[in-house]
C-alpha cells in the first residue's frame, strides 16, 4: 500500500526547508566539535603527511584546522543527512519500496565510510609516494599544510561520495531505465565514463584519476551481480501475482 502525504506544494517544501535546517545544523555541529579536537586531528593528518609541512602566512595553521573540521564534520554527520533524506522521500513509497529504502540507507552510509577508509588506509601513502617520486632535481617537494589538508579532505570526499556508484545503479535498475543486460553490454562506456569521473572529482591528477577507477569499475560488476539477482526477485514476484 502506498504511503502518500497529504499537502500541498507549499507544505512539501517547508517540510524540505526543515530537513535541510536540521541537516546544516547537524553538519555545523559535528564541525564545531571536531575543530574543538582540530590539535589532535592535525596530529593525525600530520602522522599521514610527506613529511614536515609549512605554513606560509600567520593564520594558515587556523584555515587549515577550520578545513579540517569541516572535511570530518561532513563524514561524521553523514548518516543524518542520509537519514532525513530518506525519511522525506519515503512516506511516497510502496510499503516494499520503503523496506529497500531502509537497507538502501544502512548501505549508503557503509559505502560511503567504506570509500572513505579506502582512500585513507589503502590509497594514500602510494599516492604520496608517487607525488614525492617526481621531486627531483632542482624540485623541492615544501608541502603547505594548508594545501595538504584541502588535498585529504577533496580525496576523501571524494571517494566517500564515489562509492555510492552502486546504489545509483541499482536505482536506475529499479525505476526501469536500465537492465542488468543493458549494463553488461556497455561495459565500455562505463569505463571511459568512470575516468570522467575520475577527472571530475577532485584532486584532479591522473594518478587518483585511474586509483579512483579500479575500485569503482570492481562496484560496478557487483552491482550488476546485485541487479541481477533483484531483476529476477521482480520477475518471480510479478509471476506470481
Amino acid at each position: 500500500m502506498r504511503q502518500v502525504r497529504e499537502g500541498s506544494f507549499w507544505d512539501h517544501l517547508e517540510e524540505l526547508r526543515q530537513r535541510l535546517f536540521v541537516v546544516m545544523g547537524a553538519v555545523g555541529l559535528f564541525t564545531l566539535v571536531c575543530f574543538a579536537f582540530s590539535r589532535r586531528l592535525l596530529e593525525v593528518v600530520l602522522s599521514t603527511g610527506p613529511g614536515p609541512l609549512q605554513t606560509l602566512s600567520p593564520y594558515e595553521a587556523l584555515t587549515a584546522s577550520l578545513k579540517l573540521a569541516l572535511t570530518a564534520g561532513l563524514v561524521l554527520s553523514s548518516p543524518v543527512v542520509l537519514w532525513h533524506f530518506w525519511k522525506f522521500v519515503s512516506p511516497g513509497l510502496l510499503d516494499h519500496e520503503r523496506k529497500a529504502a531502509g537497507i538502501s540507507f544502512f548501505v549508503s552510509v557503509l559505502l560511503f565510510l567504506a570509500g572513505a577508509a579506502f582512500s585513507l588506509f589503502v590509497l594514500l601513502k602510494p599516492t604520496l609516494l608517487l607525488f614525492r617520486s617526481f621531486e627531483t632535481g632542482g624540485i623541492s617537494g615544501n608541502w603547505t599544510l594548508s594545501n595538504y589538508v584541502s588535498f585529504l579532505g577533496q580525496f576523501v570526499l571524494a571517494f566517500g561520495i564515489s562509492f555510492e556508484l552502486p546504489l545509483l545503479v541499482l536505482f536506475f535498475v529499479w525505476i526501469g531505465v536500465v537492465t542488468p543486460a543493458q549494463l553488461g553490454r556497455y561495459r565500455k562506456h562505463v569505463i571511459v565514463g568512470l575516468l570522467v569521473l575520475g577527472a571530475i572529482l577532485p584532486p584532479n591528477d591522473p594518478f587518483t584519476q585511474l586509483l579512483m577507477a579500479i575500485p569503482l569499475y570492481l562496484l560496478y560488476e557487483a552491482s550488476i551481480i546485485a541487479a541481477r539477482i533483484m531483476w529476477r526477485g521482480r520477475r518471480e514476484t510479478a509471476v506470481r501475482g
